[in-house]
């Protein structure tokens, strides 16, 4: 039996019904084994469909799209609109750890609503813990709350996690550039030079991928889907062992 195990993660649950639809056809052909949700308005996952799918289920944190899920929520989060400010706003290297850390638990408890569960674990929208200490401080202390993996995408996110004792993945695959980026010649390079471990594969498949404000990665979503709807992934999967969050033999703490 193979030591190498998969995760493929699908990013952006609930940014649309058509991204959802995507999702799901991905689920059905076998190749997605979890989500990440955003819950933020005006974001509605399709939850039931989700739930059904036997698929773990994350809560995508998020400070860029959409509005927030805080009322009245300060100046330095949002625009005039009430929006959060875009990616790379200069807004979001003055945000204070009280601000994100409200925001992010009120989008915690909206999950809880929705689901009727917790995440089986945390990533954030556009890796925004990545390049700033604040946001990555907050989702650091939230994995350890709730006892549960935190997406990590390099070496030093992975040291970050091990001293706080919160789960993370060995390695990590995905990005959006080159895009479309989850053809099958990319998804069969990087599948033969997966490593023993834990490997989370992140991806963006969807349906319809129509223009969406603030989102440049839409009609590449289509891409995406039929990669991992396909026969040869499927063939390619076939080596590895396919796990979700809940299922992948972290090393858990009891807390």
């Amino acid at each position: 039996m193979s030591d190498k195990y998969l995760i493929i993660n699908a990013d952006d649950g609930g940014l649309s019904p058509a991204i959802d639809e995507g999702i799901l056809d991905t689920i059905r052909a076998g190749s997605i084994t979890s989500v990440s949700l955003l819950v933020n308005p005006p974001f509605s996952p399709c939850i039931k469909a989700f739930k059904e799918s036997g698929v773990s289920i994350g809560l995508h944190l998020n400070l860029t799209l959409g509005k927030p899920c805080t009322p009245s929520p300060p100046p330095l989060l949002v625009d005039q609109e009430g929006r959060f400010h875009g990616y790379g706003s200069s807004n979001h290297s003055a945000l204070e750890r009280a601000t994100v850390k409200v925001e992010f638990l009120q989008q915690l408890d909206r999950f809880r609503d929705l689901t009727g569960t917790e995440p089986t674990h945390l990533d954030v929208h556009k890796h925004l813990h990545r390049s700033s200490a604040v946001v990555l401080s907050v989702v650091l202390e939230m994995a350890v709350m709730l006892n549960i993996p935190l997406r990590c995408t390099d070496d030093a996110g992975r040291s970050a996690c091990r001293a706080a004792e919160i789960m993370a993945t060995d390695h990590f695959l995905g990005d959006v550039k080159p895009s479309p980026y989850w053809t099958i010649e990319r998804l069969k390079e990087q599948l033969e030079r997966v490593s023993p471990g834990i490997t989370e594969l992140m991806c963006h498949p969807g349906r319809n991928g129509m223009p969406m404000e603030g989102i440049t990665y839409m009609a590449e979503r289509d891409e995406e889907r039929r990669t991992f709807c396909s026969s040869e992934a499927r063939e390619l999967l076939a080596s590895l062992r396919l796990v979700n969050f809940r299922t992948a033999p972290f090393i858990r703490k009891n807390r």
